[in-house]
Parts: structure tokens; C-alpha cells; sequence
């Protein structure tokens, strides 16, 4: 989201090796541990609270700016989708009547062939009255 940080970790510093006890004397005692310190990344007049919340309301309109331009894109997406549907349903009714024109042809054929047949047949049968057969 943001590249400014807060602050930058330090690590403990290292502790001395505690000295040799002598014989007869108490321990030593180990040193109190120290806090890490924390530097800032940038200047302390950073640190006023307007300031903070100032970048931060910048960053947050950055980050709507954004997601309002994704969201247009998503829009326009969605209505190139569209268009194409729309297109894709105009081409399958075209090809649903091309197939009904079709239809209507092959029943006008199947109807033709089945009265040449069935004048065939009759044709056969006079044939047969007469004696007459085919070669």
C-alpha cells in the first residue's frame, strides 16, 4: 500500500560477557537489559497527527481512485460481454431459420421423391398387367 514505514526495528545490542567471579565474593550482577531503539524514517514534524491522518486520507482517495477505475474496466468488460451475447444470439436465430428454410426444402424434395416413387409403382404394376416386363 504505502512505502513510507513508521519506523525501523534495531536490533538488542549484544551483551558483554559478565566477569569471572572470585573466589569468596558474590556474583556479579548482570547489567539492567536496555530497550531497542526505535528511528523514525522520516523527520519528526512528521509525526503531528494532521499530518499523519492527511497522508493517510491521501492515500485512501489513491486507493478508491483505483478501485473506481477497475470498476469501469470491469463495466466496460461486461459490456463487450454483452454486445457479444447479443451477437452470438442474432447469429443462432439466423442459423435457426436457415435450418427451418432448410427443412421446408427437404420435406418438398422427400414429398417429391415419394410421389415419383409411388408413380413408379404404378407404373411397374401396368407394366406387369400388360406383360410387359422391364429390362
Amino acid at each position: 500500500m504505502s512505502d513510507i514505514s513508521s519506523a525501523r526495528i534495531i536490533p538488542f545490542p549484544s551483551r558483554p560477557a559478565p566477569n569471572a567471579a572470585t573466589p569468596g565474593s558474590a556474583a556479579p550482577r548482570p547489567a539492567a537489559p536496555r530497550p531497542a531503539a526505535v528511528v523514525p524514517d522520516h523527520p519528526p514534524e512528521m509525526d503531528n497527527p494532521t499530518e499523519r491522518l492527511q497522508r493517510a486520507l491521501a492515500a485512501l482517495e489513491r486507493a478508491v481512485a483505483a478501485q473506481r477505475e477497475a470498476v469501469g474496466q470491469w463495466r466496460g468488460a461486461l459490456q463487450g460481454l454483452r454486445g457479444n451475447v447479443e451477437a452470438l444470439r442474432g447469429s443462432l436465430t439466423e442459423y435457426d431459420q436457415s435450418l427451418g428454410t432448410l427443412r421446408g426444402q427437404v420435406d418438398q424434395v422427400n414429398r417429391t421423391a415419394r410421389g415419383l416413387e409411388s408413380w413408379a409403382d404404378g407404373a411397374l404394376e401396368v407394366a406387369r398387367a400388360k406383360g410387359d416386363q422391364p429390362k
